[in-house]
């Protein structure tokens, strides 16, 4: 059901990402995703954004902090809807690393009891932590993700939560973590909070 319509823009500081996915429309990228997490997946090329994809979804379903946090077995079908909306793009700024922006629309499943928003517009940077890190003098400063080393798989984890925790409604009726959109301090804090709920599982992948 939709419920509204709002024009915001949010930016996790820090990643990016590759596809396999190019040239599939929405439905057809989601169904691939839910593929993934079926047997079958054992017998799919993985890039790296499905590995973390996989990652994120496995911590989801797991019952621990991070799945409580997130609202249960929902989450995973706002994960899937996130993925499948990524645009890739080439920031120059590898600080920015997933950025949504535009109108949103909210939408509610009351069957697994979940209120998200999905944003018009969602870009992975290709120059940014999800694929990126310092190596090279002359390279640009890459940033960590929360406590995690750039171009890592527990990043890159971290990352898809972050965005995730932005579209999803607590209990409280606010959005698990504030708009962080241009800010970078609230960008890290709210890095922070997410790794402070997930952080354990994340490192044990």
């Amino acid at each position: 059901m939709t419920l509204q319509r709002q024009v915001c823009a949010i930016a996790l500081l820090l990643t990016t990402a590759v596809s396999g996915m190019a040239g599939l429309s929405t439905e057809e990228k989601q169904a691939r995703l839910r593929s993934l997490r079926t047997k079958a997946a054992g017998q799919t090329k993985l890039t790296t954004l499905d590995r973390a994809y996989l990652d994120a979804a496995e911590i989801l379903t797991q019952q621990a902090p991070c799945s409580d946090f997130f609202g249960g077995e929902g989450a995973v079908l706002v994960l899937d809807k996130l993925v499948a909306r990524l645009r890739e793009e080439r920031a120059p700024n590898s600080n920015i690393g997933l950025r949504m922006s535009g109108a949103f629309t909210v939408f509610a499943d009351d069957e697994k009891q979940t209120t998200y928003r999905l944003f018009s517009d969602a870009e992975l940077n290709t120059n940014g932590p999800f694929y990126r890190a310092k190596v090279f003098p002359a390279d640009p400063f890459v940033p960590p993700v929360g406590s995690f080393r750039p171009n890592t798989r527990a990043a890159r984890v971290l990352i898809l939560l972050h965005e995730l925790a932005h579209l999803i409604r607590g209990r409280n009726g606010n959005w698990l973590i504030p708009d962080d959109g241009g800010n970078v301090p609230l960008s890290r804090q709210n890095s922070e909070q997410v790794e402070a709920r997930c952080g354990k599982q994340i490192r044990n992948l």
